[in-house]
């Protein structure tokens, strides 16, 4: 078997980068991954799951996600249309038998593992082994990879006599419960508390152990269009004034929360984790129903009528649903600070913050156009998924001295104005130059910019 890139996982990211790859050289794949379909973790994710982000920015650079429209009922009223998991896993499904397959340069092989040590893939169904030829470089697609609640190993002890359950079993469980117990304090959490709540629980019979309260990401500043430019770039253009003057990181976290673009679900606890989890001020509003919020650390033990916690244990009724989301979706890629790009191997990292495939598609554009291997280097600083606010100070600082670097390569900026997993891109190709409101904003971010830049690398110092 010979193929110019072995492909290792066909998630989100690898298949991101495959797909620019397909337009932009005339290479030949290998694409291994022990599931046994495309689309990495969203084959296990909860029923109820949504995208974050707006879909018309999410997925891979040769075809759009979603019809483009705007919400016009629900706690994303107003913003642009947010994937279901059923939708974004037709999308990588349909990708590959109408893209990928039909080009005749991909070699997909699912229910098989790559072996590192030895370097072959062998077939889990049959144990049948094959060592590939491999011409330019393997490609790791499982650096992002994520626990999700499905296939994570608990971290505590459940009796035998007790409901605990993924949010996956939620939909068809519920109904036979009148209390419900949600375990974790991140983005899964809050999908399954909201859930809940929609269909018509009461917020006093719900009981949350979040042992962290954690920032999140304000919907509204991460809208693409021009309609939204003010909500979007103005709103990087202020971040990078607070950046650029902000004598602490508490400081700057006050500055965010006041501006709008941080929010948090209790005003009466300082967050102290940053996942850039995305919400929109309705959901954090159904959020802060819920009371019953019990912060004595992580789960020990679930027993019936009780929780064993790090700090003490809780009470609950008899007739409670534990539902556990306490996987942790940064957990697995935080230090990982692997580059890019090295001699013959590509790790699919991200390279702007929290945005997987849109950084695996410009990987993959480098790949094809730059030859300057020091270049592609300074262009690719890794941004690992973020557990603080020191983090995302961090990873903001390592985004912009990338795109200064993208800055350097030749038709590097057309590529980007193209590209529709470019979130900014979306706004500012609809631009009138004219617009004198709007180009101030630009003026702003570029002023503020190269002081922000100074200001956060005394911040992460």
């Amino acid at each position: 078997m010979k193929t110019d890139y072995l492909v290792i996982g066909c998630g989100a990211s690898a298949m991101a980068f495959v797909d620019t790859m397909l337009i932009e050289t005339d290479a030949t794949f290998v694409i291994v991954d022990t599931r046994d379909a495309p689309g990495g973790h969203w084959n296990d994710a909860y029923p109820f799951v949504r995208l974050h982000q707006p879909s018309r920015y999410y997925g891979v650079l040769s075809r759009p996600l979603g019809r483009d429209r705007i919400n016009e009922f629900g706690p994303n009223a107003g913003f642009f249309e947010l994937a279901s998991g059923i939708e974004v896993l037709a999308y990588f499904h349909a990708l590959m038998d109408e893209v990928f397959l039909p080009s005749g340069r991909v070699n997909w092989r699912p229910l098989s593992e790559w072996r590192d040590e030895d370097g072959v893939i062998v077939n889990l169904m049959t144990g049948k082994k094959e060592s590939p030829e491999v011409a330019r470089a393997i490609v790791d697609g499982r650096r992002i990879g994520t626990e999700i609640p499905l296939t994570y190993g608990r971290r505590f002890e459940v009796a035998d006599d007790l409901a605990c359950i993924p949010p996956n079993d939620l939909p068809r469980q519920a109904a036979r419960y009148s209390n419900f117990a949600v375990i974790g304090g991140g983005k899964t959490a809050m999908d399954t508390v909201l859930w809940l709540l929609h269909h018509n629980v009461d917020p006093g019979s719900i009981t949350w152990v979040r042992p962290r309260d954690s920032w999140l990401l304000n919907r509204r500043i991460s809208q693409p269009g021009i309609e939204f430019f003010n909500d979007m770039i103005g709103a990087v253009a202020r971040q990078m004034e607070i950046l650029a003057e902000t004598p602490d990181l508490d400081s700057f976290a006050k500055e965010m929360e006041a501006e709008g673009f941080w929010l948090r679900i209790d005003k009466d606890n300082w967050p102290d984790m940053m996942h850039q989890a995305v919400t929109s001020e309705a959901e954090v509003n159904a959020l802060s129903r819920v009371e019953n919020v019990i912060r004595m650390g992580h789960v020990q033990r679930a027993d019936p009528g009780r929780l064993i916690l790090e700090k003490g244990e809780v009470s609950l009724p008899a007739d409670t649903l534990v539902i556990d989301c306490a996987a942790s979706a940064a957990a697995s890629n935080i230090d990982d600070r692997d580059p890019v790009f090295s001699p013959g191997r590509i790790n699919l990292q991200m390279i702007r913050m929290t945005q997987p495939t849109f950084s695996a598609a410009v990987i993959a554009h480098l790949e094809a156009t730059v030859k300057d291997e020091e270049l592609k280097r300074r262009a690719t600083g890794v941004t690992p998924m973020i557990d603080t606010v020191a983090d995302w100070v961090d990873r903001r600082l390592t985004t912009s001295l990338n795109e200064v670097a993208w800055g350097e390569i030749e038709g590097m900026s057309d590529w980007l104005a193209a590209c529709r997993l470019n979130a900014s891109a979306h706004a500012l190709s609809e631009l009138d130059p004219s617009d004198d409101a709007k180009m101030a904003v630009l003026a702003r971010l570029s002023a503020a910019t190269p002081r922000a830049r100074e200001n956060m690398r005394r911040l992460v110092s």
